[in-house]
């Protein structure tokens, strides 16, 4: 079995720059000791640690470079995406719908096919965040 090493320290520098980028006040999400393939879940700020929470796994990409997947839940608000560090780039992923991107959506201005589309689609992209590991099955 192979021995697993941290990410290099100038990968961890960089990943923890974007992340101080999107949570304000945060404490230091990727430790030297942060290793691939493997989702760490962290509150994020110490001002409002239990309304910002943060998933994140780094992995190896075919050139070996690093690329981050990451889920943030700021009280409601969230992102689902991945950054890929060699690029400075951010792709989108499947994200919640509705408002401030909360899974349980209702508004009286939209119609009921249009909640229950949501609805579904937050269900969808709730079990396809507990599958990576960065929501808890409740």
């Amino acid at each position: 079995m192979e021995e697993k090493k941290p990410i290099p320290k100038k990968t961890a520098a960089q990943l923890q720059e974007h992340f101080d980028l999107l949570i304000p006040r945060n404490l230091f999400l990727v430790k030297q000791n942060t290793f691939t393939d493997r989702v760490y879940r962290v509150a994020g700020s110490t001002a409002v640690k239990n309304n910002i929470t943060i998933s994140f796994k780094i992995t190896e990409d075919d050139g070996g470079g690093h690329v981050c997947e990451y889920f943030l839940d700021a009280n409601g608000y969230t992102e689902h995406r991945r950054y890929f560090l060699a690029t400075d780039q951010v792709e989108l992923l499947e994200n919640y719908e509705g408002q401030f991107g909360d899974a349980s959506f209702d508004d009286e201005d939209v119609s009921y096919e249009e909640q229950m589309r949501i609805i579904k689609h937050n269900k969808k992209v709730r079990d396809l965040l507990i599958k990576k590991g960065f929501v808890k099955k409740k």
